[in-house]
């Protein structure tokens, strides 16, 4: 676990002091796994280091990117320290914990690193919503002091680096979770025939569904539900869409279970979300049977 420290002398990681952003707390927090139990230190100003130190967020060096020399990552965005730090250390990281690293590597680059990479260089995009969006950036600047609190905010900065730690750790083990999925999903559809996709547990498909057209060959997917039966999502125009390709009769949509089971003639059937895009049955059967439904 890191520790830090006021002498420059015990630290492995420098890093500016104070107030800090998701670069220099997240960078932190990734060195810290690549190489574990370490010090860092927060200067203001860096002079001489030792060659086993690693200096990032500061000083116009090797992982800073403050400096007319710093590397763009495309021609829209310039890597922040941690996307450079990422990008030199993260396959090693991921290497040695998961044989899935390449795709994990690329998820968490598109998903996290390009985000910072985005924030720490003044690239802000335009979301319009009816409300104010906690960001990343907003969640970790709640960990600086307070302009009236008496906190250090070098411990300040700790506490953010632990939780950044935590939500880095909990993302590489989604991505490994849903790099998984995906193998296996592909494996069950390259089996499947018919126009209905069967998993005999839930696991993440959308990436699969979407891969190589393959929703072009199936109106929805079965798979056993928490509460017991068998959950049915009809297929979306994208990945990313909440917008159907395939329906339920909407006049069945938003019924109770005792309406619904009348109007449908399908004994077990228990909900389809007024909505329609999920519905529920009480065997596969059934399940199957409703999808004939679909159009």
């Amino acid at each position: 676990m890191i520790t830090l420290t006021k002498n420059i002398e015990e630290a492995k990681f420098i890093t500016h002091s104070g107030i800090f952003h998701p670069d220099d707390v997240f960078s932190t927090a990734f060195l810290d796994k690549m190489f574990p139990n370490n010090k860092v230190i927060r200067v203001n100003k860096v002079e001489k280091v030792k060659k086993d130190q690693i200096v990032y967020d500061i000083g116009f060096g090797k992982f800073d990117h403050h400096g007319k020399d710093a590397r763009w990552r495309n021609e829209k965005l310039k890597y922040s320290s941690f996307g450079l730090l990422w990008k030199t250390y993260g396959h090693q990281y991921l290497e040695k914990i998961t044989p899935h690293y390449q795709d994990v590597w690329k998820k968490i680059d598109e998903k996290l690193v390009c985000q910072i990479d985005g924030i720490d260089n003044g690239n802000f995009p335009k979301i319009i919503a009816d409300y104010e969006l906690l960001d990343l950036d907003k969640v970790i600047d709640l960990y600086n002091k307070n302009w009236d609190s008496k906190d250090d905010n070098d411990e300040q900065f700790l506490k953010a680096v632990f939780v950044a730690s935590e939500l880095l750790d909990n993302l590489i083990k989604r991505e490994i979770s849903y790099s998984i999925a995906f193998k296996k999903v592909i494996e069950i559809i390259n089996n499947t025939e018919g126009d209905i996709l069967y998993l005999d547990e839930y696991m993440p498909y959308e990436e699969a569904i979407f891969y190589n057209n393959n929703n072009n060959r199936f109106k929805a997917i079965i798979y056993p539900a928490n509460r017991g039966g068998f959950n049915i999502k009809p297929i979306t125009i994208s990945k990313d869409s909440y917008e159907l390709k395939y329906h339920f009769p909407e006049e069945w949509c938003g019924l109770e279970e005792k309406e619904l089971i009348n109007k449908s003639k399908i004994r077990t059937l228990r909900f389809i979300h007024s909505n329609g895009f999920i519905a529920s049955t009480g065997t596969k059967e059934d399940a199957y049977l409703l999808c004939k439904n679909l159009n």
